[in-house]
């Protein structure tokens, strides 16, 4: 859920905030965040609050949102991303909101020594880790063409590993996952998908939420596992 939006890019919140999740967490935290320069200024600010706790973070860095809640979850570790859209936002998993929100009020952080900062380890890997064990999964193919929205997020990074390894061919909009520009409205989309000669219609919302379009059918899901149980179903 999102915890944390600003118009702005204020370092000095988000390592308050940083240091509030630090504490309702303890333990390893997994951090991402989008293709902007502004999130990985947030993102770092972020670690420097958790690890002044004591809590360790695995720094996944560049990763689409739905990618990394699936990754988290597999591993049983909560998360915090770091993205733009309409503002800086924060998004986690695996904690209680209430007890952040409470934390951050009371600023009762816990202050762990200079010897027990806490530790990060980077797993640049992860995306392709996370590729690999859906396509270990899965070796159904699908035949024809799909439209997909990127809405300018790190999802372009699943093209062209996805389409290739499930035989489908792909037509990207919004892949300009560095841009601040906010992306083409849904009917732009649905304009384009339903006049196109295409299969099926993806479309990556920045929250981490994939809507699924084929003929009059709409669907949302939150993790690419689901996706694709529905898309070998479907398609």
């Amino acid at each position: 859920m999102e915890i944390y939006k600003s118009e702005e890019f204020n370092p000095e919140e988000l390592a308050l905030l940083g240091r509030a999740i630090g504490t309702a967490g303890q333990g390893t935290i997994v951090v991402g965040r989008d293709g902007r320069a502004i999130s990985r200024y947030g993102k770092r600010a972020l670690v420097v609050g958790i690890v002044s706790t004591g809590a360790a973070t695995m720094d996944v860095r560049l990763i689409p949102l739905i990618a990394l809640k699936d990754f988290a979850h597999k591993r049983g570790l909560p998360l915090v991303y770091v993205y733009y859209h309409n503002g800086v936002r924060v998004e986690i998993s695996g904690f209680d909101p209430d007890e952040i929100e409470a934390i951050l009020e009371s600023k009762k952080f816990i202050e762990a020594h200079p010897n027990d900062i806490g530790a990060t380890v980077y797993y640049p890997n992860a995306l392709d880790d996370f590729l690999q064990d859906i396509f270990r999964h899965y070796n159904f193919k699908i035949e024809g063409t799909a439209l997909v929205d990127c809405m300018n997020t790190p999802a372009v990074l699943f093209f062209p590993r996805l389409n290739e390894h499930f035989g489908f061919e792909v037509e990207l909009l919004n892949d300009m996952m560095t841009s601040y520009l906010p992306p083409k409205p849904k009917e732009v989309y649905l304009q384009k998908l339903k006049k196109g000669d295409y299969t099926f219609g993806l479309r990556f919302k920045p929250n981490g939420y994939v809507e699924f379009h084929k003929g009059e059918e709409e669907k949302e899901f939150g993790s690419m596992w689901e996706l694709l149980n529905h898309m070998k179903k479907a398609l």
